[in-house]
């Protein structure tokens, strides 16, 4: 990651996140900032590696298409535990 190639021998897809996070860290140890100026920094990257916030909304929006269309509100799965009345 931090050498800043990707798979293809390109940049990598996160790098300039990257390269902003460390260039702010280089900042807060100098002392020119706090380090509170960083986490939207450290947030985006995190992003750019996990997709969670991606992820959650791409859900949000899947769930509101199916409610349109049946009328009813979704029902949500119990991820890892089995729901007692799924039990026969």
């Amino acid at each position: 990651m931090a050498s800043g190639f990707g798979l293809t021998g390109g940049k990598s897809r996160c790098y300039d996140l990257w390269v902003d996070l460390a260039q702010c860290e280089t900042e807060f140890k100098s002392g020119a900032i706090e380090r509170s100026a960083c986490q939207t920094k450290l947030a985006d990257f995190i992003e750019c590696l996990d997709h969670k916030r991606e992820r959650a909304r791409l859900e949000e929006v899947r769930e509101e298409i199916l409610q349109k269309s049946t009328g009813e509100p979704p029902r949500r799965p119990q991820r890892g535990l089995i729901a007692l009345n799924q039990i026969e």
